[in-house]
């Protein structure tokens, strides 16, 4: 580990209240006192760190300065994507900062290297405002302010005010956003901890004992939220009349551990933003934890790892004053910590030393075990949070059901001539290891790993997980560390492991044994109530399509097939848990599931607010649905719901009225949404369905099935483009979309070494995310795996293959724009292939690609452009790129002149008058 103080980064000696690192890693921001008013910096991060960059007076060291707040600056952060930096200060306002071409300069001072411009001023605070957090995604700020409150501001939608909180009775001081996007947490003076709901911004939970002690000696309290979601850690707390760092754990928010150590009160925590793993140095197995920065007003900082009983490292005396922020590098292992005496500090660390981040697909993984959904952005803003699966025993209900999806309609009985035979079942294991002694029922249960945990009052809570058969799976734990605690841990932990059942309904006879089913069944059921009797359908690990009754079943007719279902959580469609409120402008639309109780069976209510109703009634029209809502999706002039039941409804936003008729899907619906022009709408269904409708033609315009790319993923997101192409974004980071044309799916992000090389090298996940312009880049960096090692690349010193895949990559970007319909990403592709061509092209390739964009001087009109966009303004593209390289200047020449004298021949074929003519006559064609 290495510790740098830059002296060259400075407030002129005035205090530095906030810093924050860019997510790129290559800026960093601070915010604090000015001379005369707030002042915030963005500084170089390769001075910081590098000698040798420090030194040459080439690199800029400070990129830009905005003095434009009125009073001292008190936390600045960046947007997940990095386009965006939002401050606030003691004038009680929120300033939204974003970059533009060219430098820029602080009145009296040189010019810098970047000009950023104030694009938006949030003014909705009565007081100083305190702290920020961006959400998940980038789809709202939250600041608190020592007026009391927590405003939630819509940052798709600047100014926008979604909701102002309001609990508290003394300043707020800090607010983080829990990285599933579930829950926002604030901390106050009133020594309380309050815990609101995204779905509809209410007060959910108040945690007020480890603060009762405690008073208001920070100026600040900035708490941190683990990056599993698994743990809440909050700044100033007490324990024993000492000052501590509250842990406050996600499953039952309780309050039994805490960092000690620090002699006064805690500041600022901050969580590393990656899951770390490495091996275990006793048991040499790969393990799980995360990352925590402590500081404090006893200007000392720690760094702590949850699977650590100590402190990895502490310093003591850092700065001359209380330390108030912390920041992590999002790819790397800096630490950024910045003080009241005005001084920032630079901890760097080793992969070593703190471990390695978890790549995407096992975080992914991870998050799915955890929260029975893969943490994936919505990209029409409907992030679908309230669908996530907080409570144990409805996930694990949840994953019993998705890993048995059947091709059968649920609802119809079985039918005895159809039930697959005991051939076609998946077989026990061997009868030596089922059947032990007839006395014998624990080993012959189902295939279950159960985790019992006996609480503190004695209860027992059992959860279950299902384990495929002839394949080895772990058991997920609640969390991904242990933290270290200054009490011991309220509850143990045992397992408890059962064997298969024998498959026939009532009772099967094996080495002259009768094994009673039903009895086994009900012994299962008496761990846990919450456990359901499954008599007739086999362990739920396979999904069997039965054989035609007419035709005899054998295990090897051709008309059944075996397919292996994994276990998936968010491949199952769930009815939606509590309140849903998805907002749209000024529209607000809400689902309830199970809000009228009737004699039938309950009903789900839907409300559509519409705020700009001059009335203190905001209501605008609600109806009612009779079966529970699973999915829904919001546009400027239609509500889609889908139903577990498989029922489909399309409703006007203005009065609620039917637009089409209700449908019916075979299977559930998991993603629902529309394009951005209302136009179309679109489903998928568990059993891979796929429909898009054009809802202003009402009638279909897509209908096929995604079984092609599913494997042993699940879908994590759809989106349809204006053009009608859908988008589909798996689980394991793949990505496709589907061409009408060639009814076939495209390939837009996969594992392939080529297409990871070339959106790596391209940065397209820098690019600004916007689907309507840009759908592929889009969708493409939402979708990036995790970088490779830089070590990989030093252990392999072949570069060459870098150039031709480079190539074989944009000539298939531009393939995918081209069929997509996105004109405005083709033409970029083509400016990539120029751009490549002339760094490592040949003179063949080259040509070829001139070549075909030139045309022959007697092409057709309707050949002469691509998607609109004429193919000699693409070939100048290119050529402007050959233009720069001189080994090229005889081809550019060469093939300018051609384009320069085309026209003038074109013209004369072109531009020609067709006359009838009369029998007999014959006339020359004269052009205009």
């Amino acid at each position: 580990m290495k510790i740098l103080q830059p002296a060259w980064v400075h407030h002129d000696e005035k205090a530095i209240f906030s810093i924050d690192i860019h997510p790129g890693g290559e800026k960093f921001a601070t915010g604090g006192q000015g001379n005369d008013s707030g002042r915030v910096v963005i500084w170089n991060m390769a001075p910081v760190i590098s000698e040798e960059a420090e030194k040459n007076k080439q690199i800029p060291r400070m990129l830009c300065q905005m003095d434009n707040h009125l009073a001292c600056v008190n936390c600045v952060r960046w947007s997940g994507s990095g386009t965006m930096l939002a401050s606030c200060a003691d004038d009680k306002l929120i300033m939204i900062w974003k970059k533009t071409a060219g430098g820029g300069s602080a009145f009296g001072s040189a010019k810098t290297a970047e000009h950023w411009r104030c694009i938006a001023t949030l003014r909705g605070h009565s007081g100083d405002v305190l702290d920020l957090a961006w959400s998940p995604q980038d789809q709202y700020i939250a600041s608190s302010s020592v007026d009391n409150t927590v405003i939630i501001w819509d940052a798709k939608e600047f100014p926008s005010i979604l909701q102002v909180m309001k609990g508290h009775t003394g300043l707020v001081k800090g607010v983080a956003w829990d990285p599933v996007g579930k829950f926002v947490a604030s901390q106050s003076d009133d020594k309380t901890l309050k815990i609101w709901k995204t779905s509809n911004f209410s007060l959910f939970k108040t945690v007020t004992e480890p603060f009762e002690e405690c008073g208001g000696t920070t100026h600040i309290l900035r708490l941190s939220w683990s990056p599993d979601g698994q743990y809440l850690v909050s700044a100033h707390a007490m324990n024993g009349g000492g000052p501590t760092a509250q842990i406050i754990e996600r499953d039952g928010w309780k309050c039994d551990k805490d960092f000690v150590g620090h002699r006064k009160a805690v500041t600022c925590v901050r969580f590393h933003n990656a899951i770390l793993q490495r091996m275990a140095p006793k048991t040499n197995k790969s393990q799980q934890y995360c990352c925590l920065a402590v500081g404090s007003r006893d200007k000392s900082l720690s760094v702590w790892l949850t699977a650590l009983q100590r402190p990895l490292v502490v310093i003591h005396d850092l700065f001359q004053d209380s330390i108030l922020d912390l920041s992590w590098s999002h790819n790397g292992y800096i630490l950024l910590a910045c003080s009241g005496d005005g001084h920032v500090a630079c901890l760097q660390f080793s992969a070593e030393e703190l471990g390695t981040p978890l790549s995407e697909e096992d975080r992914n993984s991870l998050y799915q075990r955890m929260y029975g959904k893969n943490i994936t952005v919505d990209l029409n803003g409907q992030s679908g949070k309230d669908s996530l699966i907080e409570n144990a025993e409805l996930l694990n209900v949840s994953q019993s059901k998705l890993t048995a999806p059947t091709l059968i309609p649920q609802q119809l009985p079985p039918i005895p001539s159809q039930l697959p035979t005991v051939s076609s079942i998946p077989q026990p294991l061997p009868q030596s290891t089922v059947l032990k002694s007839s006395t014998s029922q624990e080993t012959q249960r189902p295939i279950l790993k159960q985790i019992e945990t006996k609480t503190a009052d004695g209860k027992r809570r059992i959860t279950p997980m299902f384990i495929p058969l002839n394949d080895e799976a772990e058991v997920p734990t609640a969390g991904t560390g242990q933290f270290s605690s200054s009490s011991a841990s309220k509850s143990s932990i045992m397992t408890v492991e059962t064997r298969p059942e024998p498959p026939t309904p009532s009772t099967s006879k094996a080495n002259g044994i009768d094994i009673d089913i039903e009895a086994l069944t009900a012994q299962t059921a008496k761990l846990d109530s919450r456990l359901k009797k499954v008599t007739k359908i086999p362990p739920p690990v396979r999904a069997t399509i039965p054989p035609d009754p007419e035709k005899p079943s054998t295990q090897h007719s051709p008309e059944r097939t075996s397919i292996t279902i994994h276990p998936v959580v968010s491949g199952k469609a769930t009815p939606i848990q509590g309140p849903s409120v998805k907002a749209l402008g000024d529209y607000r639309i809400q689902v309830v599931n199970g809000a009228v109780k009737t004699g039938y069976g309950p009903l789900c209510r839907v409300t559509v607010n519409l705020l700009s109703l001059p009335r203190p009634d905001k209501k605008l029209w609600d109806t009612v649905i009779g079966s529970p809502v699973s999915s829904f999706a919001v546009s400027k002039k239609y509500v889609l719901l889908a139903s577990m039941d498989g029922s489909i409804r399309f409703l006007d936003i203005l009065n609620g009225s039917p637009v089409l008729p209700v449908m019916s899907m075979t299977s559930p619906v998991i993603h629902s949404t529309f394009s951005s022009d209302c136009r179309l709408g679109a489903i998928l269904t568990e059993n891979c369905t796929l429909r898009v409708w054009d809802l202003n033609e009402q009638s279909i315009f897509l209908n096929g099935s995604c079984q092609d790319i599913m494997g042993t993923s699940f879908a994590t997101l759809l989106h349809v483009s204006d053009q009608g192409v859908p988008f589909i974004i798996l689980s394991n980071g793949s990505s496709f979309t589907y061409s009408k044309k060639l009814e076939s799916w495209l390939i837009t992000n996969s594992m392939d070494p080529i297409m990871r090389h070339g959106l790596m090298t391209t940065k397209v996940g820098a690019v600004a995310r916007n689907l309507k312009a840009f759908p592929l880049t889009t969708v493409q960096s939402f979708s990036n795996f995790q970088p490779l090692n830089a070590r990989s690349f030093l252990d392999n010193p072949n570069v060459a293959w870098q150039f031709e895949a480079m190539l074989v990559f944009v000539e298939n970007q531009i393939k995918i724009a081209e069929t997509i319909n996105s004109p405005t990403e083709m033409k970029h592709w083509y400016l990539m292939l120029g751009y490549q061509l002339a760094q490592h092209g040949t003179e063949t390739k080259i040509r070829q690609v001139l070549d075909g964009l030139l045309g022959s001087p007697f092409h057709s009109g309707s050949d002469s452009s691509i998607l609109g966009i004429p193919k000699h303004t693409l070939l100048e593209e290119i050529l402007s790129q050959l233009r720069l390289q001189p080994k090229w200047q005889r081809i550019y020449m060469e093939y300018s002149d051609q384009l320069k004298r085309r026209p003038q021949s074109q013209s004369s074929i072109d531009d020609v008058v067709m006359k009838p003519l009369g029998d007999g006559q014959i006339e020359k064609l004269k052009p205009l």
